[in-house]
């Protein structure tokens, strides 16, 4: 089996910084994955001293849902299952990630019960040394871009990038763009600099509702740019904590 780490890997970015605050979806899919993969422990502090010890079974971004194993103790299952949101710690590959997923309630895994939630908008990583800070989650990422085809210049949003460079656009469903189109010169804005191009080589595209019932393309995608400019788009979505 393929091992899910990201290329580079998040652990190198932490060497840098201690701990880091993850936003993007794609690093979150992975991250989770490879802990999924490893059979890490994952637990949980729960009301009365109760303590959750159970392992990630399943990470699916489709329907941005996690599942977990019961646990051996009854009474701390039926206390998540009580709570409308799990927090997790984890420790893996020499650091620390912690992550909430709201909404636990009881599946079918398997062929046996397990508990799911909703995937994490967000996870805490840190070197082992580190304790775990508190931290106030900024609002969920999403930058306006200029995109051109041809002759034709159209509005999208940027709303992931991962240390490698794929990413996620959010289009009008009308825009007509396909695997294989090539975006050249498109400008991301970046919220507190100046706008940052890059091209962009289309990798698959997906028809979603957005929350205000609109019709959208969600657009997988290769972002291509300068280093120092690729810098400034990861930083949008792994944040260095101090």
């Amino acid at each position: 089996m393929q091992e899910i780490v990201s290329a580079p890997d998040i652990r190198a970015r932490l060497e840098n910084t201690g701990q880091l605050l993850v936003r993007s979806g794609i690093e979150i899919d992975r991250i989770l994955g490879s802990i999924a993969q490893s059979g890490d422990t994952v637990s949980a502090d729960l009301p009365s001293d109760v303590l959750f010890l159970s392992r990630l079974v399943g990470v699916d971004s489709e329907k941005q849902a996690v599942v977990v194993s019961y646990s051996d103790d009854k009474s701390a299952n039926s206390a998540v299952l009580c709570a409308k949101s799990l927090a997790l710690r984890c420790h893996h590959r020499g650091a620390q990630f912690a992550f909430t997923c709201a909404g636990p309630h009881q599946v079918m895994h398997a062929r046996g019960p397990a508990i799911q939630a909703k995937l994490p908008n967000a996870v805490i990583a840190m070197q082992q040394r580190r304790a775990l800070p508190r931290v106030q989650v900024p609002a969920h990422v999403s930058i306006e871009c200029e995109l051109r085809l041809g002759l034709q210049a159209f509005g999208a949003r940027l709303a992931d990038v991962g240390l490698d460079g794929m990413g996620f656009l959010v289009t009008d469903a009308t825009i007509p763009l396909c695997e294989g189109t090539q975006l050249q010169g498109a400008r991301i804005r970046h919220p507190r600099g100046e706008p940052v191009l890059v091209d962009i080589e289309v990798r698959h595209v997906s028809r979603v509702m957005l929350p205000d019932g609109r019709r959208a393309s969600r657009v997988g995608c290769r972002i291509v740019a300068a280093p120092a400019a690729m810098e400034e788009l990861i930083r949008l979505f792994i944040i260095d904590l101090e």
